[in-house]
C-alpha cells in the first residue's frame, strides 16, 4: 500500500455517497487545523473518491492544495461500494468504557486543549466528566441531589422488537413508533384526545439520524413537528421546549431564531423563556467561556395558563415571631396551625408557590446504555417539573420526541397521561423497557393485537428465523 499525495482538483466526489455531512465541515477544518490531514482519503486511480468525503470537504474549505491518498484499484465495484459503507459503519462496533475516557477527556482538560477537537460535543463532555469534577481545593464537588434510578438508560436493542407504525400501550399512556411531522403517525396516536401539554427535548447539538443539512434542515424538522403538534393540542395547552447552546467555530449558534419566529405566526406566542440550572458542572476553561450548567426551556401558548403551585414555603408551619399567646402577626402560621395576619404582599403565608424562571434539577450523569446515540436524553425531574407545574392529574400530556421515554416516567410519576412518538424503533424498544424497569406491574402491550411485549418479541423473532 503507497501513500500517495494528489493535487486536491484530481478527487471527484462520489456521486451517491449516502452519507451526508455538510453540517461537519467546519468541525472537521478546525480539526485538520490542529492535526494535520493525519488520515488519507481513499480513492481509485480514476479520481473517484471511495473514503474520506467529509475530509476533502473540509480540505477544499481550508485552501489545501493537495492530500494524502491510498489507492483501492484491487478491490472489486462490489467490494468498493460495501467498503464505503464499511468504512463508515464500522466505528459504532466498539462501545466506549465511559470511566478511562472521562480520565482522557479530563487530562486534556487540565493541559487547556480545546475539548471540541476530541469530537465529543459539550453536553456529552459535561456529562462524562460530571463525576470527575473537583473543586478547587482538590475534594469532591457533592452531587446536589441522589441519583434518580429512572434515569438509568437500557441498552438499545441490535434487533428492534418495534416497527414503524406500531402503538404500545404502557398502562394508560400511548407510546407510536412514527414521524412526528406525520399528521395521520400523530392522530392515529392521539384519536379525540387533546393534549394539555406538550414537553419535549428535541434534538439540537447531536443532530444524526434526525437532520442533516444543518440549521435549514432543523427548522423544517422543528416546523414540521410542531404544525402537526398544534393540531391536537387543547385552547388553553402550554408547550414547553428544552433546547441547549450550540457553539461553531467559537461562536454562539443561535439556531432556534426563525423557529421563534415561525412559532408566534403559527398563533403560538413565545410567552416565557426559562434557564434549566443542571447543577454540578465541570471546572476549568472551556476556549475561554465559563463552564456549562445550563440549557433553556422556552414556553409557548394561546392563552395562559396559570402554574400550580409546587414548590413548598421555606418557612410554611414555622413558629417563628409568635405572640405570648401563640399567635404570629407576620404572615406566618400560628402554633395552631391556623393563618396569622397578612404578609407584606397581602396574602397569607401558604404551604407551596409557584415555582420560578429557574429550575434546578441536576443534569444526568454516567452510563445512559451502550448504543444510545440519542439527543433527546434528559432527567425524569426536568419534565417532571414541567408536568406538575402546568396540568393537573389525569389530563394530557405529548411528546413529539419521545426518546427513551422520560416525559412517559414523568407522567407515570404525577399520575398524567402520556402520548408520545418515537421515530427510531430501537429506542421505542428502550422506552419500553425503561418503562417496565421502573413500573414492572404496568402491562406493556401491543394495541392492535393486545398482545404483550415479549409475546410481540417472541412472535417476529420466529418470524424471522423462518424467513431466514
Amino acid at each position: 500500500m503507497t501513500l500517495q499525495h494528489w493535487p486536491i482538483e484530481r478527487l471527484i466526489d462520489y456521486a451517491r455517497n449516502p452519507r451526508q455531512n455538510d453540517h461537519a465541515v467546519e468541525q472537521m477544518a478546525s480539526v485538520i487545523t490542529e492535526f494535520g490531514f493525519r488520515i488519507p482519503v481513499v480513492a481509485r486511480s480514476t479520481g473517484e473518491l471511495v473514503d474520506g468525503h467529509l475530509r476533502l470537504k473540509a480540505a477544499r474549505r481550508l485552501g489545501l492544495t493537495t492530500v494524502p491518498v491510498v489507492l483501492a484499484d484491487e478491490l472489486t465495484d462490489a467490494q468498493i461500494k460495501a467498503f464505503r459503507l464499511l468504512a463508515n459503519r464500522s466505528a459504532s462496533w466498539a462501545q466506549w468504557d465511559e470511566a478511562l475516557l472521562a480520565l482522557e477527556l479530563e487530562d486534556l482538560k487540565l493541559a487547556d486543549f480545546d475539548l471540541s477537537l476530541t469530537g465529543f460535543e459539550e453536553g456529552e463532555i459535561a456529562r462524562l466528566l460530571a463525576d470527575e469534577a473537583v473543586s478547587s481545593d482538590g475534594n469532591q464537588e457533592p452531587a446536589a441531589d441522589e441519583p434518580d434510578a429512572a434515569d438509568d438508560v437500557p441498552d438499545a436493542p441490535v434487533h428492534p422488537v418495534s416497527r414503524t407504525g406500531d402503538i404500545w400501550a404502557l398502562g394508560q399512556h400511548r407510546l407510536i413508533c412514527g414521524d412526528a411531522s406525520d399528521a395521520a403517525v400523530v392522530g392515529a396516536l392521539m384519536g379525540e384526545d387533546r393534549a394539555n401539554l406538550l414537553v419535549t427535548s428535541p434534538p439540537y447539538a447531536n443532530q444524526r439520524a434526525y437532520t442533516t443539512g444543518g440549521i435549514a434542515d432543523w427548522d423544517r424538522l422543528m416546523q414540521g413537528v410542531f404544525a402537526v403538534a398544534m393540531t391536537v393540542m387543547a385552547a388553553a395547552a402550554q408547550m414547553l421546549v428544552n433546547l441547549g447552546l450550540v457553539h461553531r467555530e467559537g461562536s454562539v449558534v443561535r439556531y432556534w431564531d426563525d423557529w421563534l419566529t415561525w412559532m408566534p405566526r403559527q398563533g403560538w406566542r413565545f410567552f416565557g423563556w426559562y434557564v434549566w440550572d443542571q447543577g454540578v458542572t465541570v471546572p476549568g476553561d472551556w476556549a475561554g467561556r465559563l463552564a456549562p450548567r445550563h440549557e433553556f426551556l422556552f414556553h409557548f401558548n394561546r392563552e395562559a395558563r396559570k402554574p400550580n403551585k409546587t414548590v413548598p414555603c421555606k418557612f410554611a408551619g414555622e413558629k417563628l415571631h409568635l405572640r405570648s399567646d401563640g399567635t404570629a402577626d407576620n404572615g406566618l402560621r400560628n402554633q395552631d396551625g391556623g393563618f396569622g395576619k397578612w404578609t407584606h404582599f397581602n396574602q397569607p403565608t401558604q404551604a407551596f408557590r409557584i415555582p420560578d424562571s429557574v429550575v434546578a434539577c441536576t443534569r444526568q450523569r454516567g452510563s445512559i446504555g451502550e448504543g444510545i446515540d440519542h439527543p433527546a436524553v434528559f432527567p425524569v425531574a426536568l419534565p417532571e417539573f414541567v408536568i406538575e407545574a402546568y396540568t393537573n392529574p389525569g389530563e394530557i400530556v405529548l411528546d413529539p420526541f419521545g426518546g427513551s421515554g422520560t416525559t412517559v416516567l414523568a407522567a407515570q410519576r404525577t399520575g398524567r397521561i402520556a402520548r408520545a412518538v418515537e421515530i427510531a424503533p430501537e429506542y421505542v424498544d428502550v422506552a419500553i423497557e425503561r418503562f417496565r424497569q421502573n413500573f414492572p406491574g404496568v402491562k406493556a402491550t401491543l394495541l392492535a393485537s393486545g398482545q404483550s411485549f415479549d409475546e410481540v418479541a417472541a412472535e417476529r423473532l420466529s418470524l424471522q428465523q423462518e424467513a431466514a
